[in-house]
């Protein structure tokens, strides 16, 4: 352990010194995992098969196989790229991979025309190097076998039809369970059975003879619930009341107000734009801002505050322009921000084959509604018939041509421009006219002038174009329209040059039609609307599956099926099947309201468990998927963030609109998010993906978090402010009696009061602190900056970024 002078050495010392002492710092409070790289010989992860399934392959196989495969005509420079073997090894030029660095792969250099060429006929877009290159980062994760027998076996879809997650979702009574004497002598409690969740979760614990864990105490329940709902942390006050109140709804209280704070809409809206890859700026060629997109993201938060039914949510963002007009503007305003979702991804803006630029644009609106609400992987069927899920290229040109009729796009421009449209504006609509009205005149006034009066035309004709620039503008929103309507072939290899013979009709995929049959799609339709209700129906065996399954993973930290965007043949049935299948229904019978099944889930003791268990417990079921305990999880960047500002009493908690960069003390969720150039903090701390869908955050644990944490300007900032707030520059009053102060640190940090170790620590800290800054400034000036060395010391560490 590092001893309080060296703490101290940390803090104060000049920066070489102190990046050493905060690298050994790090490893102590965030123990550092290996460096984890996935090599071509490993198997890969479901993220990296999906990523490569959907990126790579595709670009393989139209590309590189015609002379890099085991069956070319002619093998160019002994190189195969049609297996995980043939792409280790290599050919005449020697490996290709560069281990695992894209500044020294052979393969990102022919990709990119430098050293080789390849492809020799053209090179490739910049989008599809970029996606070679993180794969090349990556490690080139590869699931391929040898070439010969990378034929894989077709889809058994008779065999698909009995998938677990395509059956319909049944209705299943919770188990009874009786508390008797045994169990009571095991720490089970007569009243621990307080929600239908805990009857399943009971019940299968005893059938492993397992038991819960207890309730954990007040102080946890209160700051989980806060940073649940809010990403928040709470008030030393809230902490104080909420321990005060002996009521038995105490809790439920609790809960009910922070369901209806504004800042629960930010929490839970943050979740959902995760999944609909929100971002500020358009990225791949044209990095351009997106200066409305921002309005999308407002529509989020406030429906999601609204408790907008989540059927009803779904529907609107796939087809609000489609649903019944509102006489209320704001209403009918609503419903065009919501198809936002639609048009806010990355786009190749200046790809010149504009054909290609507008099947990509859709294949990236499949890729995101699809893992988004159904939890399939639809976007792996564009080049050939899916390789492990019952869904065929017809499935996926079918669905293909319901957004290929949606007009996301408004030009085919060299830099091609996204869709936006005007809000609906009576008022606006009388100003513009009155305004034309004005522009009218001044043009009947030029027509009256002598033709010769050249002066007095050109000053004319300059209040004309003065008056045309100040035409009252509309409030515009990116939204989508009805476009032309098609019915798309099948485009062989994925290549839109190469069209199928015959048109397929737009539809759904087929294996979940025979499950839920859509309604027919109007000739005249794109056919979203129907989309949209049919993902929404009764019958649908996956989208309510799905959404609860995510509402469990962000209050539980890990889902009950382990793979949220991906239910297909290839994913591993739910650890507790009927009680997905009760939190499915139990949404409908609720109405989908979403705070709702908040209620259902905060409420249950399964949720109010501690994360603490025995040892036996842990090692009969180390990753807790039979839920004897509640997890430890790490907070994300936006709370970590919101959270430093929040106790330093600088958060800005305004609502809505654009912060104007990342150093506004806005919520982390009005902060711009540029595809190109991510805000350091989040990246640090595993926000890394801003072009796609991400399924769930990755939690790394790397020295460079515990680094930030002690060095970056706004942990040193807010410190400061936190201990400006205290009593703590009075040289009069020894550090050895100041443990009121050390309280209201730790009980503001940390959501309760230190130990007595824990104060005498602080206090020695305190002293060697000071003592350390003798010869600098005066006496008061030394204690704020070695209080403030405290408070960054606590803010550092684990029970700061972490809830129990």
């Amino acid at each position: 352990m590092l001893t309080v002078k060296q703490m101290c050495a940390m803090s104060f010392q000049e920066h070489d010194r102190q990046s050493q002492w905060l690298l050994y710092l790090a490893c102590l409070i965030l123990p550092v995992a290996g460096a984890i790289s996935v090599h071509a010989d490993e198997t890969p992860t479901a993220a990296d098969l999906e990523f490569f399934e959907t990126k790579i392959r595709p670009v393989l196989v139209e590309h590189c196989y015609e002379c890099h495969a085991a069956d070319s005509k002619i093998l160019r420079g002994n190189l195969l790229l049609d297996s995980r073997a043939g792409i280790a090894k290599g050919g005449d030029s020697g490996t290709i991979l560069g281990d695992g660095n894209p500044a020294e792969s052979l393969l990102i250099q022919a990709l990119r025309h430098e050293s080789l060429i390849m492809p020799p006929k053209e090179k490739l877009s910049d989008q599809i190097i970029s996606d070679f290159t993180e794969w090349v980062r990556r490690g080139a994760p590869d699931p391929r076998v040898e070439a010969k027998q990378a034929r894989l076996k077709p889809v058994d879809w008779t065999a698909a039809r009995q998938h677990w997650a395509f059956q319909p979702v049944t209705d299943p009574s919770p188990p009874q369970v009786m508390i008797d004497e045994r169990l009571r002598g095991m720490g089970v409690s007569e009243n621990w059975v307080q929600s239908p969740i805990d009857q399943f979760i009971l019940d299968r614990l005893l059938r492993e003879e397992l038991t819960p864990a207890p309730r954990a105490d007040r102080r946890t329940l209160i700051r989980r619930a806060t940073f649940d709902l809010t990403g928040l942390p709470p008030t030393v006050e809230e902490i104080n009341q909420f321990l005060a109140d002996d009521s038995p709804d105490a809790f439920s209280k609790v809960v009910n107000r922070l369901l209806e704070s504004p800042q629960y809409g930010e929490r839970w809206g943050r979740h959902w734009l995760d999944l609909v890859r929100y971002a500020t700026t358009n990225g791949a060629d044209e990095n351009h801002g997106l200066p409305n997109a921002w309005k999308y993201r407002d529509w989020v938060v406030r429906k999601i505050n609204a408790d907008l039914p989540l059927n009803e949510f779904l529907t609107q963002q796939l087809a609000g322009d489609l649903l019944p007009v509102p006489d209320d503007e704001k209403a009918a305003g609503d419903l065009l921000a919501a198809t936002g979702m639609l048009v806010i991804g990355p786009k190749m803006l200046a790809e010149q084959d504009k054909d290609k630029m507008m099947i990509d644009i859709v294949d990236e609106q499949i890729d995101t509604v699809s893992r988004t609400m159904l939890g399939l992987t639809v976007g792996c069927a564009r080049c050939h018939d899916h390789k492990f899920d019952p869904v065929s290229a017809r499935d996926y040109y079918a669905l293909a041509g319901i957004f290929y009729s949606t007009q996301s796009m408004a030009d085919r421009a060299f830099v091609s421009k996204w869709m936006e449209r005007p809000l609906p504006s009576q008022e606006l609509v009388a100003r513009r006219a009155e305004h034309q009205q004005k522009i009218d005149t001044a043009k009947a006034e030029l027509e009256q002038l002598p033709k010769d009066d050249e002066a007095g035309r050109k000053a004319r004709q300059a209040a004309i174009e003065q008056l045309e620039k100040e035409m009252p503008a509309p409030d515009l929103v990116m939204a989508v329209q009805e476009g032309e309507i098609h019915d798309l072939p099948v485009h062989i290899r994925g290549n839109h040059l190469k069209p199928g013979p015959e048109k397929i009709p737009r539809g759904m995929p087929s294996i979940l039609t025979e499950v839920a049959a859509p309604a027919a799609i109007d000739k005249d339709r794109s056919g979203r609307l129907e989309l949209a209700q049919w993902l929404v129906d009764s019958q649908n065996p996956l989208t309510r599956r799905v959404l609860m399954n995510r509402v469990w993973m962000w209050h539980f930290g890990r889902p009950l099926m382990t793979s949220p965007s991906n239910w297909g043949l290839q994913s591993t049935p739910p650890s507790h099947p009927e009680l997905l299948d009760w939190l499915a229904q139990e949404l409908v019978r609720r109405n989908w309201s979403l705070k709702e099944m908040h209620r259902v889930i905060l409420l249950s003791s399964a949720w109010q468990m501690s994360s603490q268990c025995s040892e036996a417990v842990t090692e009969r079921d180390p990753e807790n998927r039979l839920l004897a305990r509640q997890n430890r999880r790490r907070l994300e960047a936006e709370p970590v963030r919101d959270s430093l500002l929040f106790v330093g009493g600088s958060l800005d908690q305004t609502m809505g609109g654009m912060a104007p960069g990342v150093d506004a003390k806005r919520r982390a969720i009005y902060l711009p998010v540029d595809r190109a150039a991510l805000y350091e903090m989040f990246s640090t701390f595993d926000y890394v993906e801003t072009a796609n869908h991400i399924e769930q955050r990755p939690v790394t644990t790397v020295p460079n978090q515990a680094l930030f944490l002690m060095n970056s300007q706004i942990v040193h900032e807010q410190a400061r402010k936190l201990i400006e707030t205290l009593p703590t520059s009075d040289p009069g009053v020894p550090y050895s009696e100041s443990s009121s102060v050390i309280v209201s640190l730790f009980e503001t940090l940390y959501g309760r009061p230190p130990g007595p170790e824990e104060i005498r620590t602080s206090v020695a800290f305190l002293e060697q602190a000071e003592a350390t800054l003798a010869a600098t400034g005066d006496i008061r000036e030394r204690r704020l900056q070695a209080w403030s060395a405290l408070c960054r010391t606590l803010m550092s560490g684990n029970e700061f970024v972490y809830l129990d």
